[in-house]
């Protein structure tokens, strides 16, 4: 059961959360070497105060119910706030306690107060400052309304257009600015942002079940009513952000053009802040930028910058976002874009096209590599002609008909054994392993039909089979095949440069060892771990060991007939496949692969579908063989 099922969560007392969270964050410094003391309990007051202040500028305090974390206690810190008064969860702090903290932080500069705007919060907060002017402190209040999710609300609450306010005017106390002037800018901020979010849920308090409520816009941080129910279909739903998204910004529009904020746009446009409501993965986060900036009414409005998103004022857990609109000017966006110590704040980022490029899908060449591709090419297109001549021959690239024989009949075996080892495959895995070999076999085989393939050339060969694998084959086993290819591919080509002289079939051996060596150091499966391995390696021992008797046999061979292929017992190869695979039928445990998760009841008597596939492909290659030589 999720813990959002069970009401799990990870806290020790309801009542203590709030004072435990708040110590644990006191913990920490800024990354400028400050940070943040807080109030004795005894005092009954959550008090969240700038360690490193020295009452030279005008102090800047705000607060309010906990449980909208990090506001407003993570913005505590040089840059912004001074001073944050913590309530209990959705509750308002006291007029006491506001008073203290007006109290510990207010010099000749004075304070400004900066308030949500709710009742208990104005009401408070008010009092407190009318009690502070008459103990002779200079005190200031701005009230934030920035919700436009009711038009015809009286009282807009003040939701995370807060946050922008705080930034503004921590920039502007920082470099001094007087206690009017901040006052001033504070309301312009407060009266010209804009904010509406939405949300599937409300916040789950600590110790409670969740209330079940449908999606709703407009939503209050309090888990107060929205604007309108949204209609999203089942739970099981996705809900497309596409239309969630298409929904809010409309009706965000609709509210900021309702505001004055001073005649025409600015040229410098709007700051938009994507603010998570405590619910929502890093995953959803980024695509609700993505659909914001690409809305049509946000980019007529010329967003330029964008604070988040990021959790900055949320309600618990609750499962929502917001957006907030600030029209620009050039003295906001300097105070924005101001450094400050508190790591809650992200930052402002500007916006930039979206810039693409197309990948390479090649590996680079080298210019003997260049040369190649044009022998390769000049191949093609006289295969081709000779095809729509009818001729049936393939000898266009470098080629070898002897090897195509050979690659045909292992690319058959495995389309005709598909729903073979599909079935086998579903007794211990997810039952596509013959499709996804057939997958492989048909991306060659298209390669094969289209003259991509130098059946003549081995290192080619190999390099083209590896990258159809990659591409077509799909699943661990494509990327594996292709490890294996391109690794030997390049083993092969090692050894033409080293030593031209050797023994085909001695190279062959080298080659597709290393190939299964590096396979292994990526996949980490060895043999018998019940995979395509315990076939594949008794095959290549199968195949050292016809090299090695063939050398022995034929020492006084000159030094052209020993580079032939003269006596690799194929049949052997087959049968050496075979038995390993046959052997995994009774290995009661895999270790590599979806099988090491079955019971091995399941895998007792069935042998490894990967394995059965390599086996089939060695018969294939021994009949084939003999049919040639027969």
């Amino acid at each position: 059961m999720s813990s959002s099922e069970s009401g799990r969560q990870f806290i020790n007392q309801p009542r203590q959360v709030v004072g435990e969270a708040l110590e644990g964050c006191a913990r920490l410094r800024h990354p400028d070497g400050s940070g943040v003391r807080l109030s004795d309990p005894a005092s009954g007051m959550r008090l969240v105060v700038r360690d490193d202040w020295a009452r030279d500028q005008v102090a800047l305090i705000s607060g309010g119910g906990s449980g909208h974390e990090p506001a407003h206690a993570g913005f505590v810190g040089a840059g912004m706030l001074t001073a944050a008064v913590c309530g209990e969860l959705f509750a308002s702090p006291t007029v006491d306690a506001v008073l203290a903290a007006i109290r510990e932080v207010t010099g000749e500069a004075g304070a400004l107060l900066i308030v949500k705007n709710y009742t208990g919060d104005r009401l408070n907060f008010g009092l407190a400052a009318e009690r502070a002017r008459q103990e002779g402190f200079k005190v200031e209040m701005v009230i934030v309304a920035d919700d436009v999710a009711l038009p015809d609300n009286p009282q807009p609450r003040g939701l995370a257009g807060t946050l922008l306010v705080h930034k503004v005017t921590g920039a502007l106390a920082a470099r001094g600015a007087g206690l009017k002037e901040i006052t001033a800018v504070a309301r312009r901020v407060a009266d010209s942002c804009s904010t509406l979010g939405v949300a599937f849920n409300v916040g789950r308090h600590p110790g409670k079940p969740r209330e079940q409520r449908a999606p709703e816009l407009g939503l209050g941080i309090h888990g107060e009513p929205g604007a309108m129910a949204l209609e999203l279909g089942s739970d099981s739903d996705t809900h497309g952000v596409h239309t969630v998204m298409d929904t809010v910004v409309t009706a965000l529009v609709q509210g900021h053009s309702r505001k004055d904020v001073g005649g025409d746009l600015p040229a410098s446009g709007h700051l938009l802040l994507i603010n998570d409501l405590g619910g929502c993965s890093a995953l959803e986060r980024s695509l609700l930028l993505e659909e914001a900036l690409t809305h049509p009414s946000l980019q007529a409005l010329g967003i330029h910058a964008v604070v988040g998103p990021q959790p900055l004022m949320t309600s618990l857990d609750m499962h929502g976002f917001s957006l907030t609109l600030l029209p620009l000017d050039s003295l906001l966006e300097e105070a924005l874009s101001a450094s400050c110590a508190p790591v809650a704040w992200p930052g402002v980022q500007p916006v930039t096209p979206l810039a693409h490029f197309s990948p390479s899908q090649d590996a680079v060449r080298t210019v003997s590599d260049e040369a190649s591709d044009a022998r390769r090419a000049q191949a093609k297109a006289d295969c081709q002609e000779r095809a729509a001549r009818g001729v049936k021959s393939r000898a266009g690239l470098p080629g070898d008909p002897q090897v195509e024989q050979r690659l045909r009949a292992a690319l058959e075996i495995l389309l005709a054994s598909e729903a073979d080892l599909d079935r086998l495959d579903a007794i211990s895995g997810d039952g596509d392993t013959g499709s996804t070999f057939a997958s492989g076999a048909r991306a060659v085989i298209e390669a094969l039909e289209d003259c991509e393939l130098a059946c003549g050339d081995s290192g080619e060969l190999m390099t083209t089979i590896a990258k159809q694998l990659a591409h077509g084959m799909g699943g661990s086993s494509g990327v594996l095949l292709s490890t294996l290819f391109t690794a030997a591919a390049t083993r092969w080509k090692e050894q033409s440069d080293a030593n031209g002289q050797a023994p085909l079939g001695q190279r062959w051996h080298d080659a597709l060892s290393h190939g299964v060596a590096r396979m292994q150091h990526y996949g980490g499966a060895s043999r018998g771990d019940r995979s395509l391995l315990d076939a594949l390696l008794p095959a290549l021992e199968a195949l050292q060991a016809s090299v090695q008797s063939d050398q022995q046999g034929d020492q006084s061979a000159s030094p052209a007939e020993s580079q032939q292929e003269r006596r690799v017992d194929w049949a052997a190869m087959a049968r050496a496949a075979r038995q390993g695979a046959d052997a995994t039928a009774e290995m009661a445990k895999a270790r590599a692969g979806r099988s090491a998760y079955v019971p091995s009841a399941h895998l007792v008597g069935n042998s490894d579908p990967g394995a059965e596939a390599v086996a089939r492909v060695f018969e294939a290659l021994a009949d084939a063989a003999e049919e040639a030589a027969g």
